[in-house]
């Protein structure tokens, strides 16, 4: 099965799994201080989705994601991988940010607006998990309201309460190695632990979309370099962009860089699928997306 413009534009998927939280213990509200949690991943996976509970019915949740430089130690800045305000908080919001194993992640959210943040207080620090394996959850604060600073404000590790907010994962990834420069090759390793045995399609383009795929979405852009990356037309420039995710959860493709020089420059984004017939449209999961430069 390959995958087409329909597919891509009619498939709806599901969060992904959730990592675990503790308990509701209380609502924290103050017009200028946001709160959430850290963790160092303990497998590479994939954030597909965010949801801020809302014990006050606000009606409006913000979150902040960032891969930090290492566990953090006092108030920094930097590492913002994504920012999203005033969306419904009944809604999951869809999300496309990879990390690797031993990667420091910090969430930041609380429902709320620019006058007031609501965070929903767990205890902390708590045994979480991704993808089942564990990792511990520790309170990581900003003394900002991330509306206000469009989650660009200073934060840091803190002891106490975590502010709970969901986070859903997948553990299928998409990692790139080479020069990148024209006439080489680019490798990927196509990693999906739940999927031995399925089928697969890389896709490379242009843009990195994003195209919706219901609560989730993809980060490619459909256009004529998507076209041609997944119709089998090149199989010279794009080896081994459909095929079967082996037994122990991978495969590998490679994007042959045609030797122009004019190519200097140019940014390709590539993603890829997995296909199940049990799954809607027969799409179960979605990597997320690998971008390098022509140099």
């Amino acid at each position: 099965m390959r995958l087409t413009l329909p597919v891509l534009l009619a498939c709806a998927g599901l969060a992904g799994a959730q990592m675990p939280l503790p308990a509701f213990t209380n609502t924290y509200s103050n017009a200028g201080h946001t709160r959430g949690f850290y963790f160092q991943a303990p497998v590479g996976f994939t954030i597909t989705g965010l949801k801020v509970p809302d014990e006050t019915n606000h009606g409006l949740q913000n979150v902040a994601v960032y891969k930090l430089a290492g566990q953090p130690t006092g108030s920094q800045t930097g590492g913002l991988q994504l920012y999203m305000g005033g969306i419904a908080s009944n809604q999951v919001i869809p999300a496309n940010i990879s990390f690797q194993a031993n990667d420091w992640v910090g969430i930041l959210g609380a429902c709320g607006d620019s006058s007031m943040m609501h965070n929903s207080y767990g205890t902390g620090p708590f045994q979480s998990s991704v993808l089942g394996q564990p990792t511990t959850i520790t309170r990581f604060i900003t003394q900002t309201n991330i509306v206000q600073t469009q989650g660009a404000g200073a934060y840091s590790p803190s002891g106490g309460s975590v502010a709970r907010v969901e986070v859903y994962v997948n553990g299928v990834t998409l990692q790139g190695s080479g020069s990148g420069t024209p006439g080489s090759a680019m490798n990927f390793g196509l990693n999906a632990p739940q999927d031995g045995g399925l089928g697969y399609q890389l896709a490379t383009s242009l843009g990195t979309g994003p195209t919706p795929l219901g609560q989730r979405s993809i980060g490619i852009t459909l256009d004529a370099l998507f076209s041609a990356s997944v119709g089998g037309t090149l199989p010279a420039v794009f080896a081994n962009y459909a095929g079967q995710i082996g037994a122990s959860g991978s495969a590998f493709a490679t994007l042959n860089i045609p030797p122009f020089a004019v190519l200097k420059g140019v940014t390709l984004h590539s993603a890829f699928v997995t296909f199940s017939a049990a799954s809607p449209l027969g799409i179960k999961s979605i990597s997320n997306t690998f971008t390098f430069q022509i140099t």
